[in-house]
């Protein structure tokens, strides 16, 4: 590296020799299927996590109004 404060650029790129060429190419094989899938079991799981969730905010909410009231009324 040089003391100068200047860009001297990127690397000299080396390009291959001529005539190379990749000795062989892979060819993928063919996808496997996808198992069958339950959609009702999927919309009834969706579902019920869907419940819980509204639940726990609910309950949630009612805890901090409820924390809320009491240190309005301590304070």
């Amino acid at each position: 590296m040089s003391d100068r404060n200047e860009y001297d650029g990127p690397p000299v790129n080396v390009p291959p020799p001529p005539g190379w060429r990749v000795e062989s190419v892979a060819l993928p094989s063919e996808p496997r299927r996808l198992p069958h899938q339950d959609y009702a079991a999927i919309d009834a799981a969706e579902q019920r996590a869907r419940l819980v969730t509204h639940w726990i905010t609910l309950v949630t909410v009612v805890l901090m109004f409820t924390v809320l009231i009491i240190g309005l009324l301590a304070g």
